[in-house]
């Protein structure tokens, strides 16, 4: 059997693994796939009235994609440069990214 789903999952799946073994962990992690693309088609589907009852605008989608951007940007740099475990990283890089938009919107 071909199995997607331990390359995709990393490892959560070495944790199924470990809880249900190897025959469950693979239909688990085979069955969360699977539900996380029905999720994102759905979403995908529907986005005109997601957006739309959410009164999401392109200046929303704008300041979603610079929050990823700047805290991609930063979780780099502290894990190459400043050579950072990656959890520790990402918490910093979120926090000090949000921080600056809350200065960027309050103080303007």
């Amino acid at each position: 059997m071909v199995n997607a789903a331990e390359p995709l999952m990393g490892g959560a799946y070495d944790t199924l693994v470990s809880a249900f073994g190897g025959d469950v962990a693979w239909i688990l992690g085979h069955m969360a796939i699977l539900a996380v693309i029905t999720a994102i088609i759905s979403v995908i589907r529907n986005w005109s009235k997601i957006s739309q009852g959410a009164q999401l605008t392109k200046g929303h989608a704008i300041d979603a994609v610079a929050i990823v951007l700047f805290t991609s940007i930063q979780t780099q740099f502290f894990t190459s440069t400043l050579a950072w475990p990656f959890s520790q990283a990402v918490l910093i890089a979120v926090s000090s990214t949000l921080s600056l938009r809350w200065c960027i919107n309050v103080l303007n």
